[in-house]
């Protein structure tokens, strides 16, 4: 009961964060999106911190699924996982009219300032998506699919960086736009 009381108020808070900032979300209203008294909040979380910080864990998991499962398999060649990935992202961003981006990036970019534990959280997690792109990436150079001027991590680093920068712009523009023009350049040019 506990456990499935927390991933309801964690996936209520990834729908909830996703739409508005950290500090404008009230916990009356995630608590009455689930359902459950006040009182159970803090039975469940530290503080409204810790909640966020379970949010991101919880949701970095589950993207992280989704990159390996997309970005390692096997059967595909590593341009054709690269590039299914990103045509598969835009068409979840454009099913929320591109008013949705990366909650770990939006997080990031609100909250990380605020603490040395929330910036390292922040960053942990980054790199950890970033292992998964630089393992398809070098699984391409090897197949000679990308090229080897740099390493696998570098380009990794370089996507990912570019990636959050695309979904900042395509929130603000309001269409796919920025994230094709992002998703071509990189596969035309850097790879």
């Amino acid at each position: 009961m506990k456990e499935d009381n927390i991933k309801k108020i964690l996936e209520a808070g990834i729908k909830l964060l996703s739409r508005k900032n950290f500090y404008q979300l009230g916990l009356q209203e995630l608590l009455k999106t689930v359902n459950i008294p006040k009182g159970s909040f803090y039975y469940y979380f530290e503080s409204k911190e810790d909640f966020a910080i379970q949010v991101v864990d919880y949701y970095t998991n589950m993207s992280a699924q989704k990159m390996k499962a997309a970005l390692l398999d096997q059967s595909k060649s590593p341009r054709a996982r690269l590039q299914g990935f990103f045509d598969e992202r835009v068409n979840d961003y454009s099913k929320d009219n591109f008013e949705v981006g990366c909650l770990l990036g939006d997080l990031a970019n609100e909250m990380a300032g605020q603490s040395k534990g929330l910036r390292e959280k922040f960053e942990s997690k980054f790199l950890s998506w970033q292992s998964i792109i630089a393992q398809c990436i070098s699984e391409g150079q090897s197949a000679g699919e990308f090229n080897n001027e740099q390493s696998a991590e570098e380009l990794a680093d370089y996507i990912l960086s570019s990636w959050e920068g695309a979904l900042i712009r395509m929130k603000a523009a309001g269409s796919k736009r920025p994230y094709t023009l992002f998703v071509n350049y990189t596969m035309n040019q850097i790879l």
